[in-house]
């Protein structure tokens, strides 16, 4: 009698343990897949905003390019009654600020915590025209280069 009772508890056991729960390759298994499909999904979404601030620069610079055009057809110098940009980055900071031009200071989307300007030259006596301009992005890392 007690072998029969043992033998159904030890069939009992048995059955139940196969019919539920996952053996522990399975588990691994669908914790690596789990854990790959989120690599690909972090990756994408990385991918994603490096290529939305690259944009965001890119269009600031235009948006900069297209002030200075303005800039130029109202300002006459006084003596030679010829139009000009800002001479040096310290007139470009002041033109980056002036309200006329811009609702808000643009900065680079990388640039966290806002202490860069965009960098501006002006080569006046070789190329006198918008051609002489060149705006680059301020963050040595971010890759969006210049315009």
């Amino acid at each position: 009698m007690v072998t029969a009772l043992r033998k159904r508890k030890t069939e009992a056991i048995a059955a139940a343990g196969s019919e539920s729960g996952w053996t522990l390759p399975e588990l691994l298994g669908v914790i690596l897949l789990a854990a790959v499909l989120l690599l690909i999904g972090t990756l994408s979404v990385y991918r994603g905003k490096a290529t939305a601030d690259e944009l965001a620069c890119q269009d600031n610079m235009q948006a900069i390019h297209s002030a200075l055009n303005i800039y130029w057809t109202k300002n006459r110098d006084t003596v030679t009654q010829e139009h000009t940009y800002p001479v040096d980055q310290a007139a470009f900071e002041q033109f980056l600020q002036d309200p006329a031009y811009f609702t808000e200071e643009l900065r680079c989307p990388v640039d966290d915590d806002g202490t860069y300007h965009y960098q501006y030259s002006y080569d006046a006596a070789t190329n006198p025209g918008p051609e002489g301009i060149a705006i680059s992005c301020p963050v040595p890392y971010s890759g969006h280069g210049s315009l």
